[in-house]
This record gives C-alpha cells, structure tokens and sequence, in this order.
C-alpha cells in the first residue's frame, strides 16, 4: 500500500510565511536600535573628552591628564577604545626614558564601519597624547608621526 504524503493548506504555509517575515522584522529592529545605542554611548564619550580636553595643557602632568580624560571614555567598550603605547627611549644625552602614548576617542565617522576588518575602530577616531617621563610633551597625530624615538643601546 503506497502512502500518500498528505498535502499542506495554503493558508498554513501563509500563516508560517507571515511569523517568519515577524520574526525577520523583530530582529532587525532590534539590530537597528543596538547600533542607536552604540552611537549614543559613543558620542556622548566624545563630548565629555571635548569638554575635558579643552583643560589640558602641554607641560601637565601624566596623572592630571589622565585624571581628566579616562573618565571621559569610561562608557565605551573594550572594541570602542584604543589601548596605550610604552615605548622605551633614551634622551640626547643617553639616559634613559620612556614615551607613553594614550589613545581618546575624539570622534567618529557616521558614513564608515564601527570598526575595521580585525575589530578596531579606525585610528582617525582617536587623539593621542604623548608623554615623556610623565610629563604631556605633544597632542595630536602630526607630533606622533613626526617623533624620532631614540632606541636605547642594548
């Protein structure tokens, strides 16, 4: 005895296809204000570092600096900041020092991704401050790249 397999109402596959669709929409909305979320929580940080930025000045030291600026960028996620640099120097005379560069998300590109292909944000988004020996010596992307750090003798 052949069995015949029993055939699907219309209506049923249109009741399924609509939750389907429900579901789809549900779950780009909820995509959708993820992302509002992550803007705010990120603008807002850089409003607060554009407030306490306006207070720091060259010569000041790395723990006032600091004091300012981290809390600034406390809101944002571990994927939304750019760690610190240490790089071991020496000064003209050949003692040695120590550089130290700290990233603030300064701001940020509504027309690009959140991050680049290896999950850090692009690096225009940020502001580095360079110390030296715990003093702020230069701000800003031109005095980094611009630095000649001298490698200390082995």
């Amino acid at each position: 005895m052949a069995r015949r397999g029993r055939a699907v109402s219309p209506p049923i596959l249109w009741i399924w296809l609509w939750i389907c669709l429900g579901i789809l929409a549900g779950c780009a909305e909820i995509q959708r204000e993820e992302q509002d979320r992550t803007r705010a929580r990120i603008d807002e940080a850089i409003a607060l570092y554009q407030v306490q930025a306006a207070k720091v000045r060259i010569g000041d030291s790395q723990d006032k600096v600091l004091a300012l600026l981290e809390p600034a960028q406390a809101g944002l996620l571990s994927n939304e900041i750019k760690g610190p640099e240490a790089i071991p120097t020496e000064t003209e005379t050949g003692q040695p020092s120590m550089v130290e560069v700290f990233f603030f998300r300064s701001s940020w590109h509504a027309d690009e991704a959140a991050t680049d292909r290896d999950g850090v944000p692009p690096s225009d988004n940020f502001t580095p401050y360079i110390f030296t020996d715990g003093v702020l010596t230069e701000v800003g992307w031109p005095a980094l790249l611009s630095m000649k750090i001298r490698k200390p003798a082995p």
